[in-house]
């Protein structure tokens, strides 16, 4: 009997909480009053300071030193190639020559050779590399058995450094050779080269 009557006081009060819980009614807000608007709170990005990578600056390639080209001996002289770049002052030019030490005279090939005499001197006019040229005969001389004289000149003859009045001996055919009375006590000849000293004027 006290099971029983302890069971329905139990249910007695939940159903007196419950009721008074359905009575009770919701709080309203006063009006006329404003009410706070409470913004939501936005979390702060903390952004990592980022530290500039240090510039690398390229390696420059080293250029390999040009080697500087021999020009002469070491007692001075200046090398020739077996052939180089003469300027003529008379035909103001520049002629390939063939540079020959075994030839004791320098020659120049020459065509239309007139003989004639000014003021008294021998003098010679010829065409060489389609140029004519006059000038006073230095000295006549025989070739080889032949029995025709040939006329030497002098022609102003600069090639590197050196700068000569050179004697050439006026033969048939094309081209010029300086020989041994250019090159002598001057110059050395390297066979194996060619056109070693720069061009001058």
């Amino acid at each position: 009997m006290k099971k029983i009557v302890t069971g329905f006081c139990v249910l007695l009060l939940v159903g007196c909480a419950q009721q008074k819980s359905i009575q009770e009614p919701e709080k309203q807000p006063e009006v006329g009053k404003e009410v706070p608007v409470v913004e939501p709170s936005i979390p702060e990005v903390i952004t990592p300071e980022v530290k500039p990578l240090p510039e690398v600056k390229p390696v420059p390639e080293k250029k390999p030193k040009p080697v500087p080209v021999v020009t002469k001996t070491k007692d001075g002289k200046l090398i020739l190639g077996a052939q180089e770049w003469v300027w003529f002052d008379e035909v103001q030019a520049h002629v390939k020559v063939k540079v020959d030490t075994n030839s004791k005279v320098s020659t120049i090939g020459a065509s239309d050779v007139q003989n004639f005499e000014r003021d008294g001197k021998s003098w010679v006019k010829f065409t060489s590399g389609g140029k004519s040229i006059e000038r006073p005969v230095v000295r006549w001389t025989k070739s080889n058995g032949e029995d025709n004289k040939q006329a030497v000149i002098k022609l102003r003859t600069k090639l590197g450094e050196l700068n000569e009045q050179t004697e050439f001996i006026l033969i048939k055919g094309s081209g010029v050779t300086l020989g041994e009375n250019f090159t002598r006590d001057v110059a050395v000849r390297d066979p194996k080269r060619n056109y070693v000293q720069p061009k001058v004027k």
